[in-house]
């Protein structure tokens, strides 16, 4: 088991990498809008010191900005999970035609009235409470992550019923590996934003470029660890993705 676990990481870590080569506008969705924001931060000396960084964290036009670099995140790894899901299949991840749209729609759907719970609640019982109340419903519904795939990926066949039976160990895995590679270029990303302060104009520029590639790979694995996350560990690899794992072909 812990060696199909690595392999197929393994396999995350290698597929986020060759979708730049695979599929470029993908990362661009998020990249572009990214080293956007940043033209802006430097032009309104938001690195000249960490006080005007603090002071202007909140400028109405970096924010702009960044509500736009949010929706090319949330894009990128959506369209990421779409590119592998498409490719299994011999499709083009383009070809929206394929989607299983009812698949998503009930992910997105039930997704989405999991935080309602808490928002109703927060008045009444408090910060902390809501935060345990919107932790357990997530937990409760995690395989919805996995419906959410299967729809991306055009499996028509796949049905909540079924992701609710079957497929909870999948949806730890995508949390898993996930995490595992978001965590560590969050944080790089963070770092490079204190890095950049009070420093000379030519390592501001080159940082915010490094970190605009560094936000491109956070989407991108993040897309790649979902996908091949919520599939079975115990798949064939097929010549789509050159070792990489693809169809569902045999259950946990």
């Amino acid at each position: 088991m812990l060696r199909l676990l690595a392999t197929r990481f393994g396999f995350v870590l290698r597929d986020g990498f060759r979708i730049w080569l695979l599929a470029p506008v993908i990362p661009a969705l998020i990249v572009l809008p990214e080293f956007a924001q940043h033209v802006v931060e430097i032009q309104i000396g938001m690195f000249n010191s960490r006080e005007a960084g603090q002071a202007l964290a909140n400028d109405p036009v970096r924010w702009a900005f960044g509500y736009a670099k949010l929706a090319g995140l949330a894009l990128a790894i959506l369209a990421t999970v779409r590119f592998w899901g498409a490719t299994s299949n011999g499709g083009y991840w383009w070809d929206l035609r394929s989607i299983a749209w009812k698949n998503i729609l009930i992910a997105f759907g039930l997704i989405a009235l999991t935080g309602l719970p808490g928002l109703l609640l927060e008045d009444r019982v408090g910060e902390q409470t809501t935060g345990l109340i919107n932790t357990a419903l997530g937990l409760a519904t995690l395989p919805l992550i996995v419906l959410l795939v299967h729809g991306l990926s055009g499996n028509r066949a796949a049905s909540l019923r079924s992701v609710f039976r079957h497929d909870w160990f999948a949806a730890v895995r995508v949390v898993v590996f996930t995490a595992l590679v978001w965590i560590p270029l969050q944080y790089l990303h963070g770092k490079n934003h204190d890095w950049a302060f009070d420093a000379p104009d030519a390592l501001v520029w080159a940082l915010m470029i490094f970190d605009s590639i560094i936000v491109g790979l956070i989407a991108t694995l993040a897309g790649t660890a979902i996908h091949h996350g919520s599939l079975p560990l115990r798949t064939k690899p097929t010549s789509l993705h050159e070792g990489s794992p693809t169809k569902a072909e045999t259950r946990e």
